[in-house]
């Protein structure tokens, strides 16, 4: 191996190891708060609106019984998983 592939593969390496590492604090940080709020639900589904975001939570809550923490504003990232599991995504256009 020469001198220039292998420092190639080091800095290849390195730039794995350091994306890899980010996503990890990034996922740690995420999952350190068990509750998400409206703005959580928007960033979570990419910038969608306040009101589809509330929508969403109503909907998380409707399917677990109103919800664990019994609060319009915040929903357990338990229950919005199992709901993202559970829920048919198909979407129907106006019959």
């Amino acid at each position: 191996m020469s001198i220039a592939e292998r420092a190639g593969s080091e800095l290849y390496m390195r730039a794995y190891m350091d994306g890899y590492t980010a996503a990890l604090e990034k996922a740690e940080a995420e999952s350190a708060k068990p509750f998400l709020t409206v703005d959580d639900v928007v960033a979570r589904y990419g910038g969608i609106s306040k009101n589809k975001a509330y929508g969403i939570m109503q909907a998380v809550r409707h399917c677990c019984n109103g919800g664990k923490l019994n609060n319009d504003r915040m929903i357990l990232r338990a229950e919005l998983e199992w709901w993202e599991r559970e829920v048919d995504k198909q979407y129907k256009e106006r019959l």
